[in-house]
């Protein structure tokens, strides 16, 4: 099974990258279900390996619930969102975008190298799985801070929280059913009220930028 996890990690990481290469809004959405969908797999087949080993379905129902919120729900709320908003293809980065690759492929690196010299929790062992999802983490938030337009952002924080969400997968087999139901339901309640956020300022300011924001300092 080892190998199976391995290969859906570089997957979603994979994704990461395909994000980051992104402009389009409506691609921004279709690329984080994409990934979404990679996490549920995952979530599914650690679901199936635990029941079958101690059986338990905790994870199984957490597999359902990351389909019906992340892959189904969300990226329905972030769609209806972005019908709202006259902004669609993203053309003002902080960076252009083969700058920003180059940016993804040297956090890998560094998170690479930060974990193999990281005492007490590879015992000589790299853990390709936790570095890429702690990749993930790294690259939602650049990807959070280099976009300027606020569905872009509330995309990063979603890529950041997929990231800890599989991180803690991997690291520990599975968290307790309680807290993963947890996480799940302040990611949703998190992305409505940014949605809601998002409507407001393309009503008041006629854009998505976040710098019209500043407008609002006396």
């Amino acid at each position: 099974m080892s190998n199976y996890l391995d290969a859906l990690s570089v997957l979603i990481l994979t994704s990461a990258f395909i994000l980051m290469g992104n402009k389009r809004i409506k691609s921004y959405i279709n690329t984080f279900r994409f990934q979404s969908i990679l996490i549920a797999l995952l979530t599914g087949i650690m679901g199936i390996d635990n029941f079958y080993k101690e059986g338990n379905i905790d994870i199984l129902v957490v597999c359902l619930v990351v389909i019906a919120v992340k892959v189904i729900y969300i990226p329905f709320l972030l769609n209806k969102t972005y019908e709202k908003v006259e902004y669609k293809v993203e053309k003002d980065f902080f960076l252009n975008i083969p700058i920003l690759i180059v940016g993804c492929c040297f956090i890998v690196v560094f998170s690479y190298f930060s974990i193999s010299t990281t005492t007490g929790i590879n015992s000589g062992t790299i853990n390709t799985q936790v570095v890429n999802s702690i990749s993930l983490i790294l690259i939602g938030l650049f990807f959070m801070i280099s976009r300027k337009k606020a569905i872009g952002q509330i995309i990063g924080f979603l890529v950041i929280e997929n990231g800890i969400f599989v991180t803690a997968l991997f690291a520990t087999q599975g968290m307790p059913f309680i807290v993963d139901i947890g996480i799940l339901i302040d990611i949703l309640v998190a992305v409505i009220i940014m949605g809601i956020m998002v409507f407001r300022i393309d009503e008041t300011f006629g854009s998505t930028d976040t710098n019209k924001i500043r407008d609002l300092r006396g």
